[in-house]
């Protein structure tokens, strides 16, 4: 894991964030050193809305391939090509079919793992709405509620050639034709050089402008228009924290990260904040009810 980027502080001298720079001593969260930490946690509980921003790291937890890097992963080859742009499923339909209902079984068999069913500790104490990249369902079979697919889900289709778009169980639909024109039937997920929905992106947008807090999870946030939801929320004043093992370059304006994986970090991070939340919502006792407000 490389070391973020030196930025010049006031003098001009170069510096590392600390709240960005991995601790390795003893007492650091996910290499966050106690005051940060703290920060976290005090910045979390005093928050009303937040937006859980994921992407594929969020889901190779459950095991299942990101779209590029190292280790297993989706875009090898020609693929991308051939499967995620208009021109290559037209060429070539049966083998975007084929490859399409192979990854479908995968996603449909994955289980939501404990940093999904962290994000769902998070809603009665907090109003979360998730924006994700993935194209699976994880997170809805955890539980969660108001999610946002930028991306689209692998379980609804739609017509090449006329409106028909549907939920469906099975991915083996895809082998057949249109029911309403017999057309060519393909995934309702967004490919390259395609736009995310525009609803979508305005519910999007607008919880991002609402919201206190932004978790952005497993992913470098390098994608848009998508990218431009986290820094949405932080133009409008939203704390922006990052749960990635690796530096993210793009999210520098960030004020914390745990560097860890999102199976592992969720859970503990979401435990620590619903204690401190809890915490700050009991009465102060009449007996030190006295105290100056910087005591309390």
């Amino acid at each position: 894991m490389a070391p973020p980027p030196a930025r010049e502080d006031n003098g001009g001298k170069l510096a590392h964030d600390p709240m960005r720079t991995p601790s390795t001593a003893a007492t650091a969260t996910f290499g966050l050193e106690p005051a940060g930490y703290r920060q976290l946690l005090d910045q979390f509980a005093h928050a009303k809305r937040v937006v859980v921003y994921s992407g594929a790291g969020m889901s190779a937890d459950s095991g299942l391939p990101t779209y590029r890097g190292a280790g297993e992963h989706l875009w090898t080859g020609d693929v991308l090509r051939k499967v995620a742009t208009p021109a290559g499923f037209a060429r070539d339909p049966a083998f975007a079919v084929d490859w399409y209902v192979h990854q479908a079984m995968r996603l449909h068999t994955a289980q939501p793992h404990a940093g999904h069913y962290a994000l769902l500790e998070l809603e009665p104490h907090w109003t979360v709405t998730h924006v994700t990249q993935n194209v699976d369902t994880l997170l809805e079979r955890a539980g969660c509620s108001a999610v946002v697919h930028l991306h689209g889900r692998y379980d609804e289709l739609k017509c090449t050639q006329c409106s028909w778009h549907a939920t469906v169980s099975s991915p083996d639909v895809l082998f057949r034709p249109c029911p309403r024109c017999g057309g060519q039937v393909r995934p309702a997920i967004v490919w390259m050089s395609e736009m995310p929905d525009q609803l979508d992106m305005v519910e999007a947008e607008a919880a991002a402008a609402e919201a206190d807090m932004v978790l952005v999870v497993g992913t470098p946030a390098e994608m848009y228009p998508g990218a431009a939801v986290v820094e949405t929320a932080h133009r409008a004043g939203a704390a922006i924290c990052v749960i990635n093992p690796e530096w993210c370059e793009n999210l520098h304006y960030a004020r914390w990260q745990l560097f860890a994986g999102a199976r592992e970090a969720l859970p503990v991070l979401v435990r620590d904040a619903v204690a401190r939340r809890r915490i700050e919502g009991r009465p102060i006792p009449w007996y030190l009810q006295w105290l100056p407000a910087w005591a309390k």
